[in-house]
C-alpha cells in the first residue's frame, strides 16, 4: 500500500511540475505576443501619421500650383490676342487633364444591386468590370468628362476590386454607384440604351437607371499628378 501511495504521490508531483512549467511558458508567450502586437500598432500609427503628412504636403502643393496658374492666366489676359489664344489653349488642356471643375448637359447612370440580406441591407454584386464597361461605352459615345461617385475619371484613374469595395482614385466606394457624363445627352443615352448593349446586358443582374440632365456638375481631380519617369520628347 505504501508503495502504491508513494507512486501516486510521485505522479502527482510530476504533474504539478509540468503544470507549473506549462503555465510559465504560456505567460511568456502571452507577454511576447502582447509586445509584438503593441509594436505593430505603433508602426501602423506612425505609417498613418506619415501618410497624413504626405497628403497635407500634396494638398499644399496643389494650392500653390493653382495660385501660380491663376497668376499666369491673369497676366496673360492683358497681352492681346496671342496671349488670349494661349490662355484658351491652356484652359482646354486643363479640361482634358481633369484638373478643373466642369458643368454641362449629359446623363447620369445609377448602378445598384437587387440583392439584400434578410435584414434588408444591400449586398453588392457590382464588379469593377461593370463600371469599366459603362465608362468605356460613354467614352466611345463622345463623353467629354466622366465621374463615378464624384471621383473624376482621368488617364491615371484606377477602378479595381478591393474586398467588398471598389477603389477609384485610391478611395473606397460601395453601392450605389453614380456615373455622371457630360456630353450630348441624345448620343450618350442612345449608346447606353442600345438593345443588346452594355446597359442591356448589365440590367440582367444589376439595377441600372439612366436619366438625362440639362446641367451636370463634375468636380476636378483633387490629387497631385506627378511624372517621375516619363519625359517630353525633345525635337530632333
Amino acid at each position: 500500500m505504501n508503495k502504491r501511495i508513494s507512486g501516486q504521490l510521485a505522479v502527482a508531483f510530476v504533474c504539478m511540475i509540468l503544470g507549473l512549467m506549462l503555465a510559465t511558458q504560456f505567460k511568456n508567450v502571452q507577454k511576447v505576443g502582447g509586445n509584438v502586437s503593441l509594436q505593430r500598432t505603433q508602426e501602423l500609427t506612425r505609417e498613418v501619421q506619415k501618410l497624413k503628412q504626405e497628403n497635407e504636403k500634396m494638398s499644399n502643393q496643389i494650392r500653390e500650383y493653382d495660385q501660380k496658374i491663376w497668376e499666369y492666366e491673369n497676366a496673360a489676359k492683358g497681352e492681346g490676342n496671342l496671349s488670349q489664344a494661349i490662355y484658351d489653349e491652356l484652359d482646354r488642356m486643363r479640361m482634358l487633364a481633369g484638373v478643373v471643375d466642369l458643368e454641362g448637359p449629359g446623363v447620369v447612370v445609377t448602378v445598384n444591386t437587387f440583392l439584400t440580406t434578410p435584414q434588408g441591407q444591400l449586398i453588392s454584386n457590382v464588379n469593377y468590370e461593370d463600371l469599366l464597361k459603362l465608362v468605356n461605352e460613354l467614352n466611345a459615345a463622345g463623353a467629354e468628362a466622366i465621374s463615378i461617385n464624384d471621383e473624376r475619371i482621368i488617364s491615371t484613374t484606377e477602378i479595381r476590386n478591393a474586398g467588398d469595395y471598389i477603389v477609384i482614385n485610391t478611395n473606397r466606394h460601395s453601392v450605389p454607384f453614380e456615373i455622371k457624363a457630360i456630353g450630348n445627352p441624345d448620343t450618350l443615352e442612345a449608346a447606353l440604351k442600345l438593345l443588346g448593349g452594355v446597359s442591356d446586358e448589365l440590367s440582367q443582374v444589376l439595377d441600372i437607371n439612366i436619366r438625362r440632365e440639362n446641367k451636370l456638375y463634375i468636380p476636378k481631380y483633387e490629387k497631385l499628378i506627378e511624372f517621375d519617369y516619363a519625359k517630353p520628347v525633345q525635337d530632333k
